[in-house]
């Protein structure tokens, strides 16, 4: 709603029919004005005031969510400000305000943004983003300087000195920006979303249309950009820098076009983001002018948290292991019931079938009323994943009290995603803080792991490893990726139809026991029902 609106205002209320000091709009008014200019006019005023007043309150309670969350010192500071910013901005709404205003909403602008874009550093999430939005806001800083020196640096050289090299300034990096948009916040892999053909068309049509009107209608061309978006075009003659802006902005509509197709959501808030900045606009006369580029920020720098994952999730599953003929995995499967009656009361195993060749075989044990469950998925007899659940099964979309992500080995790639847990930590161990990547609760951790349990651990895990208090505990790893294809089962072995001892993944579900011991409450084992696993295979 606010993007539509925002796209009204500027077509209405910018080019239209709004009067500045300077400019007269795009429908000059005429004498005597009739009563639909003068209900346009009525409409641009409404559409100024509603933009910014939308803006503001999804601005606030964006940041009043994200606050409620608790994600961390930098995460607190970064909304608190923006939630600070984007009130005072919206004072202008309310009452008139004075020049020395204008300086303190451009500070404060100024200061949400820097902390809102410091706030999306860390490792997990997505890297086009964070390389890119530091850039995105260094037109907008270039602007705040400019207001801060018109005020109190230079307030007698308007028209010549350093506000005009700024201002040129500010708008060549608008240019450049829009140039590498797509390879900051374009929808990833790459190489899928550049050869679609919607984005291209729609760009590629973009930037005829504006080179047909700048050839035939310069003049209104230049005037519309200055009105809608605060650039300045040399009005007598064709602007020397047509032509990169024309590139920009069909460079600028493919990225839009191409993150309104994406699949993930979050890749589609990228979009949303970059278009508030854009119709944000870069003259800064009126409150929505300040909040649109500040919500936009902040709405890029939220969606860094999440668009990696679902992209990544989106992505083909490939088979990575290789495959196992199902009687030599029915053996496999029965010598680890055999071993884990060892420690385990009740075990009993359930091999089920899915769609798409995804078949899923289920271990689950007892010990002392505290239920572990062992799962195994594979596709067209291809191992995709080990998970051991030891009490209460979460799932991993939940944030966890403390996650272990396994440093991978050089050319097994990436480990998926585990839980999402904060802050991030280290230890004064080395052999753990190398082998692992720590996030939640330090306190949880040590009530987890003695000595013992971290000797294991380091010489037993890979993939991750998650702790919900008292509820439960989760590890996961996938074969192949982020992982060895033989660990912690001897899947090259079966692939040929051999069955050897299974000493590692046993040693895995034990140590997950020996942690389950330690800290969880005592809950029933679950009993599979077929309704719920799959018709047996």
């Amino acid at each position: 709603m606010l993007l539509v609106v925002a796209f009204l205002e500027v077509a209405i209320s910018r080019i239209m029919v709004m009067r500045t000091t300077t400019t007269l709009p795009m429908l000059s008014p005429p004498a005597g004005p009739p009563l639909w200019y003068t209900l346009l006019e009525y409409l641009a005023l409404f559409l100024s005031y509603f933009v910014g007043t939308l803006a503001v309150a999804v601005t606030v309670a964006r940041a009043v969510s994200a606050l409620e969350k608790r994600r961390g010192v930098r995460d607190l500071v970064a909304h608190a400000v923006l939630a600070a910013a984007a009130v005072v901005t919206a004072i202008p709404l309310v009452i008139d305000t004075s020049p020395t205003m204008t300086v303190v909403i451009a500070i404060g602008f100024a200061l949400a943004l820097i902390a809102v874009v410091a706030n999306v550093f860390e490792g997990h999430r997505d890297l086009g983003i964070q390389i890119g939005l530091p850039f995105v806001i260094i037109p907008l800083l270039l602007h705040v300087a400019n207001v801060i020196g018109l005020r109190y640096m230079w307030p007698d050289e308007v028209f010549d000195g350093p506000s005009q090299d700024l201002e040129r300034l500010g708008v060549m990096a608008l240019a450049l920006v829009a140039l590498a948009t797509p390879y900051w916040f374009a929808p990833r892999p790459f190489a899928r979303a550049v050869v679609k053909p919607f984005p291209i068309v729609v760009a590629m049509t973009i930037a005829a249309v504006g080179a047909v009107l700048a050839r035939i209608a310069y003049p209104q061309v230049a005037k519309a950009a200055s009105l809608a978006l605060g650039v300045d075009m040399a009005a007598g003659h064709a602007d020397p820098r047509l032509a990169l802006y024309l590139l920009a902005i069909a460079t600028l509509v493919w990225t839009l076009a191409s993150c309104a197709l994406a699949e993930s959501a979050a890749r589609r808030t990228v979009g949303a983001g970059i278009s508030l900045v854009v119709l944000g606009g870069y003259a800064f006369k009126w409150p929505h002018h300040w909040l649109l580029p500040l919500l936009g920020v902040a709405l890029i720098a939220e969606a860094a948290r999440t668009v990696r994952d679902e992209e990544l999730d989106a992505m083909p599953i490939a088979n990575r292991t290789p495959p196992i003929q199902d009687s030599t995995w029915s053996t496999f499967v029965g010598t680890i019931v055999q071993a884990l009656r060892k420690r385990l009361a009740d075990v009993h195993s359930l091999t089920t079938r899915g769609e798409g060749g995804l078949a899923s075989s289920v271990i689950i044990g007892d010990i002392n009323g505290m239920s572990v469950r062992t799962r195994i998925d594979r596709i067209d007899g291809c191992v995709l994943a080990l998970d051991v659940v030891v009490g209460r099964e979460i799932d991993e979309v939940r944030g966890a009290t403390l996650t272990l992500w396994a440093v991978p080995e050089r050319g097994t790639g990436t480990n998926p995603p585990g839980p999402p847990a904060a802050p991030l930590f280290k230890l004064d161990d080395e052999e753990v803080d190398s082998r692992f990547r720590l996030r939640g609760n330090v306190a949880a951790f040590h009530e987890l792991f003695d000595d013992d349990l971290r000797g294991r651990a380091v010489g037993t895990l890979d993939g991750w490893v998650a702790y919900w208090e008292r509820e439960g505990l989760r590890f996961r790893v996938y074969p192949g990726r982020g992982a060895s294809i033989d660990h912690p089962m001897p899947l090259s072995d079966l692939a040929q139809g051999k069955v050897p001892p299974n000493d590692r993944l046993i040693a895995v579900i034990e140590l997950m026991i020996d942690l389950g011991e330690r800290v969880l409450q005592r809950v029933p084992a679950p009993v599979p029902e077929p309704a719920d696993l799959g018709e047996p295979a």
